[in-house]
């Protein structure tokens, strides 16, 4: 039970972090966009990366509270790329091979994609040596 309770902990502190990192993307590419006028798919990928760095620092330190090593941030990396190759491949199928709309899209991917990166960066990328 208390292995639970605290897999359950972890994961709201990760949701916690996931919207602190999704405002700060929406934020980041309001600003790159209407602020610079930076073209969007550029403006999207720099608050992608932006997002993904912040979200690495905020995961180490009070989602896992672990230490920053090489290993993990390229293992945090990994599981972003994974994370951002699922969420194309949902949408691609739900939206040009289902034909549904892209907030079907939407639903699906916020539903599977934070739990699949819960599960890769709990048991991979901070797992315990112990």
């Amino acid at each position: 039970m208390l292995i639970r309770k605290g897999l359950f902990l972890k994961f709201m502190k990760y949701s916690f972090v996931g919207c602190i990192s999704t405002l700060i993307y929406f934020l980041s590419v309001f600003l790159f966009i209407e602020a610079i006028h930076m073209d969007p798919v550029m403006g999207s990928a720099v608050a992608f990366i932006i997002m993904t760095i912040v979200s690495f620092f905020l995961n180490v330190k009070y989602t896992f509270d672990s230490i920053i090593t090489r290993q993990k941030a390229i293992r945090f990396m990994t599981v972003s790329a994974i994370g951002f190759l699922l969420n194309f491949i949902l949408m691609f199928v739900i939206v040009r091979i289902f034909d549904f709309h892209y907030f079907v899209g939407e639903l699906v991917t916020i539903s599977i994609i934070p739990i699949v990166n819960f599960i890769l960066n709990n048991y991979w990328t901070f797992q315990s040596n112990t």
